[in-house]
């Protein structure tokens, strides 16, 4: 289905419950904000739902006071599920709730996307934003700035600020029409980049500490654990980006950081320069997303995941 039959059938339609997955990162939330301004400006009734807290860097985003963390009662629902394809990716709760509406549309822009929903938009391209821009334009939907700055803020996140290999000549004329729409370039760069808690680099520290390369200098691995998370009296967000930076190290094709929110909970970063495919490595262990950037949530011992994840990646390069 095209976006335009999507417009066509948005239009059709008066209550949407919005999702995006779990660990919200930018491109979910910012994309997901932005779409629950469009639908009430349209007069439409929109539960924007997240299973996570939104992340204290997010946490200034134009209309993030909409965000409901409990599921609806009752209704006719039209679910619109962003930046992801799998109801697992959604949590415990939202994933079979969803599962069960009746119409169930995906935007998505991940190569590994799952199977989720009744109608499904997945485009290869740099962030779910660049669709919901489009489909915004389908809508008939005035950019305001606070629209806007979500879908900057989403694109920003999801490019590594303009630095990833995904982004293009698209997506700074996208930028470009959401700058003259009122978005501040220099205050999100500020408010995403230059405005991080203590207990950041108090993670950092203990991240760096136990880093390890592998495979002649091609992996980069690291952990933290919930007792890290504790005594660094840190959130899940303090450690985003630190896969990304342990890539940046000369010489890593990839990197991996091993997270343990809760005991038991595991959530794993991977990233890439490109020449491994890390999304088909998350896929292995029931994962997903880009060639560059992937993940997956598994449970158990975090020593255990770490010696599997490594003698995977050392497999790679064998």
């Amino acid at each position: 289905m095209s976006l335009k039959e999507i417009a066509r059938l948005l239009a059709e339609k008066d209550n949407f419950f919005l999702a995006t997955h779990v660990n919200p990162d930018g491109d979910g939330i910012g994309s997901l904000l932005a779409l629950t301004l469009a639908l009430k400006a349209q007069g439409k009734i929109v539960w924007p739902y997240l299973s996570d807290q939104i992340p204290d860097f997010l946490d200034w985003l134009p209309g993030k006071e909409l965000i409901r963390y409990e599921l609806p009662e009752g209704g006719n629902w039209t679910a619109i599920v962003l930046d992801c394809g799998a109801a697992s990716r959604l949590g415990d709760k939202a994933g079979p709730w969803v599962q069960g509406l009746s119409q169930v549309i995906v935007l998505d822009h991940h190569e590994v996307s799952g199977t989720l929903g009744t109608t499904r938009y997945v485009e290869i391209t740099f962030a779910t934003a660049a669709i919901v821009f489009k489909l915004l334009g389908q809508m008939g939907i005035s950019l305001t700035k606070e629209i806007a700055t979500n879908l900057y803020v989403a694109i920003f996140s999801d490019t590594g600020g303009f630095r990833y290999q995904q982004t293009t000549a698209e997506t700074f004329s996208m930028a470009q029409k959401l700058i003259e729409s009122g978005v501040n370039p220099s205050e999100v760069a500020q408010r995403l980049t230059e405005n991080f808690p203590l207990s950041r680099f108090c993670l950092l520290k203990k991240a760096l500490s136990r880093l390890e390369l592998k495979a002649s200098g091609k992996v980069a691995i690291s952990y933290l654990s919930s007792d890290d998370y504790l005594s660094c009296e840190a959130g899940k967000a303090d450690s985003d980006d630190f896969a990304t930076m342990f890539r940046t190290i000369r010489g890593v094709e990839v990197s991996a950081l091993i997270k343990e929110y809760k005991p038991g909970e595991v959530t794993v970063s991977l990233r890439s320069r490109g020449h491994v495919n890390v999304a088909e490595l998350a896929a292995h262990f029931g994962g997903g997303g880009h060639r560059f950037a992937a993940g997956f949530r598994t449970k158990g011992d975090i020593s255990e995941i770490q010696q599997q994840l490594t003698r995977k990646l050392e497999a790679l390069f064998s």
